[in-house]
């Protein structure tokens, strides 16, 4: 029996110790290993090393930024440990645990200091004026008194005149003094209050954890801890560098981050993606679609038309955007869950919705089947000719790519934009000078680049360095791997092109009017080095051919490059490949001359047509 008893003590002995010690809680930050900038947001990995003792144990991730994202927090196990459930909490200190928040405080509290003994100085000067008014009043009725008498002592009434004018300068001085400092003092606290606030991101003194139940070995184990923070994003800049006679340009491609997390990053891996980061895994559900039928209108029958008199591609636009919009808030804003925010928490609850689990993505999938009953519907209903809405337009960037930085690297989170190198890249380039005279003077020196690397370019803004000097800026369009692009390299100001039309004729022949024009173009070149200059013009097009467009005749002959001859030579653009001498000037100036003519209907007139931009 005794020893009955005393199995039961144990077990109930032992039983009380594995309840106190899941129960502990052990709170570690962990250390930022990796993170994904996207579009808007990030994803931040960290790494956690809990020690022994094993055992099932609470794990609190503590300093989460302000701006993380609760419903995307996600714990694994890296080595050895066994998650059991998540939980993310907000809770009120006294304190704030940033170290920088806590310096910009203690700043704060010592320009709250001066401040007050600034106003106490103030409180004392008028205290002293108040007193040299008293004297003065008691002063000048005493040395009347004693004037009438006959007894006035003229050096004490000057010594006591004397001091109440040094006292009174004095106050004025120091009033001066005081205002001054006073304003100073008001300026630096205002700055370190706006500086802390854009520190802190206006989450005052509250801290985000995360809360980690695992099973962990006798020896400890590690977790990785992943969340989603809102206030980043990043886009693509780039710097190109070419020289004189090089074959190659070194195109350097920038990232400008913007990282307003809440939180420092440092020496991470960092990645940076043009993809989404959905909180969605599974594709909307499909419905069913039920249809019936129903009387027409008498205006409706009498039609005979297969639909009703609607403008089908302005509805189809319509709807299919209200479909991307539902879609866009499913893909990124849902999960169905909210996380448990109060000061509170219990291991068992990983996450407390808001609804039942699922409801708001069910929601949000009825709706996008509703779009597309009222899209097929409206398809049934309206009386289509012809679809000329077209296939479903790609978004504005149809590239994702994903960038991983070879070399770990920091970011702070800092209100300004921050720029760092993705890559440098060597290309091959084919230098060349242009001059489109019927546009401007200027001859440019461009490049036409191969993207021979690895990396798609995404499009983005472009500076140009000629020789190591800044010449200019520009755009580059997303290039595919092998694809080439033209860069410029500004003004080549010792070049210089001109347009002339040196005489028009018009006549009749037949029903048609005729109309010749001479031009005369030429190329100066006020350097000491020969160079080739691409000039371009261009004839006029006719769509529906009912101009007749003919390049009569031409000094030179225009270019015979393959690519221009394919894709520009049939749109009307003309170039010529028109080598200049050094010292080309005036009547040594290179020169095409060509004769252009237009024959159309005598009864009509040319107007001109908005072409689309390239």
């Amino acid at each position: 029996m005794r020893s009955w008893f005393t199995w039961i003590a144990l077990v109930a002995i032992s039983s009380t110790a594995f309840a106190q010690d899941a129960g502990k809680s052990v709170q570690l930050p962990g250390r930022l290993d990796s993170v994904t900038v996207y579009r808007g947001q990030a994803l931040v990995a960290r790494l956690v090393d809990v020690p022994a003792p094993g055992g099932l144990r609470e794990v609190v991730v503590t300093d989460l930024p302000v701006q993380v994202v609760p419903s995307s927090l996600f714990a694994e196990s890296v080595e050895g440990a066994e998650v059991r459930s998540v939980l993310f909490r907000e809770r009120a200190v006294s304190q704030d645990v940033r170290e920088a928040v806590r310096k910009f405080d203690e700043q704060i509290r010592a320009a709250q200091d001066e401040q007050a003994a600034n106003q106490r100085a103030m409180q004392t000067l008028a205290e002293q004026k108040v007193y040299m008014d008293k004297l003065q009043g008691f002063i000048a009725p005493t040395a009347q008194t004693e004037m009438s008498k006959g007894v006035l002592n003229a050096e004490t009434l000057k010594t006591l005149t004397a001091f109440q004018f040094e006292q009174r300068a004095s106050i004025a001085a120091g009033e001066l003094k005081l205002a001054k400092e006073g304003r100073d003092l008001g300026e630096k606290l205002a700055i370190l209050q706006r500086q802390r606030e854009e520190l802190n991101g206006g989450s005052g003194k509250t801290v985000r954890e995360a809360v980690v139940f695992a099973n962990f070995p006798a020896n400890g184990g590690k977790l990785r801890v992943r969340y989603l923070v809102n206030g980043a994003t990043w886009s693509p800049s780039y710097n190109v560098r070419g020289e004189a006679g090089a074959k190659q340009a070194t195109l350097e491609y920038n990232a400008s981050v913007q990282q307003q997390s809440g939180e420092d990053w440092g020496d991470v891996q960092m990645t940076l993606s043009t993809a989404t980061p959905s909180l969605v895994a599974m594709g909307p559900t499909l419905n069913p679609l039920a249809i019936s039928l129903t009387a027409l209108s008498r205006a409706q029958a009498g039609g005979g038309g297969a639909g009703e008199d609607l403008d089908y591609s302005a509805g189809k636009k319509q709807l299919k955007d209200k479909l991307s919009a539902v879609n866009s808030q499913r893909n990124i804003d849902n999960n169905g869950y909210t996380q448990l925010r109060d000061r509170s928490y219990s291991i068992s609850g990983v996450m407390t919705p808001i609804t039942k689990p699922g409801e708001q993505g069910e929601q949000l999938d009825r709706k996008l089947n509703e779009l597309a009953d009222d899209l097929q519907m409206f398809e049934f209903r309206a009386n289509v000719t012809r679809d000329r809405s077209g296939i479903a337009t790609m978004p504005t960037e149809t590239v994702s790519v994903t960038y991983q930085l070879a070399n770990r690297t920091s970011l702070p989170s800092r209100p300004d934009t921050q720029l760092i190198q993705v890559a440098a890249m060597p290309m091959t380039a084919e230098f060349y000078k242009i001059a489109v005279p019927v546009l401007s003077s200027y001859v440019y020196d461009q490049a036409t680049l191969t993207n021979d690397g690895k990396m798609v370019l995404l499009a983005g803004p472009m500076a140009s360095y000629w020789g190591g000097q800044f010449v200019g800026g520009g755009q580059i369009p997303t290039v595919a791997i092998g694809e080439t692009f033209d860069v410029g390299f500004g003004i080549d100001s010792s070049l210089r092109a001109t347009r002339e039309l040196v005489a028009k004729t018009d006549s009749m022949q037949g029903g048609n009017k005729v109309l010749n024009f001479s031009y005369h173009l030429t190329v100066e070149n006020f350097g000491t080095t020969a160079a080739v200059v691409r000039v371009m013009d261009r004839q006029p097009t006719s769509k529906d051919n009912d101009v007749k467009v003919t390049l009569v005749s031409s000094s030179k002959e225009v270019s015979d490059d393959a690519l221009y001859q394919q894709r520009e030579l049939k749109k009307g653009m003309l170039r010529w490949d028109l080598p200049v001498a050094a010292q080309s000037i005036n009547g040594k100036a290179a020169v095409v001359d060509y004769q252009l003519k237009l024959e159309y209907d005598r009864q009509m007139t040319i107007t001109g047509m908005p072409v689309a931009q390239k």
